[in-house]
């Protein structure tokens, strides 16, 4: 797993963040360009297969989320809603569905969301 590096608001780290730190030239050199994405944050970038892949690996939903990102809709192990929780951007998985716990900021995933 990697490790946490960017610093978010007011010097918090994000708890879920997998981005590594740097700017565009701060990329490993010995890493081909295709296995690399670059965050919103200019200054952090994530290994290309955490791209799109329903987790806010780059910490500011930017890996998730356009402009800097265009991803398909959520898959049908994913409700669309607001999330709550920083780990999720803008699709939350099914499993979290009326479970009696609030992980959408509109409440769906407990009162619209079908279930798993």
């Amino acid at each position: 797993m990697n490790k946490v590096f960017p610093q978010g608001e007011n010097g918090y780290t994000p708890a879920e963040s997998k981005a590594h730190p740097g700017g565009e030239g701060d990329v490993p050199q010995s890493l081909p360009h295709f296995l690399v994405a670059h965050c919103g944050d200019p200054a952090s970038w994530i290994y290309s297969d955490q791209k799109c892949d329903g987790t806010n690996n780059c910490g500011d939903c930017s890996d998730e989320l356009s402009p800097v990102t265009v991803c398909p809709p959520c898959g049908p192990g994913w409700w669309r809603c607001p999330s709550t929780f920083f780990k999720y951007c803008d699709c939350i998985p099914r499993h979290l569905c009326r479970d009696h716990v609030q992980h959408c900021s509109d409440w769906s995933d407990e009162y619209a969301c079908p279930g798993p």
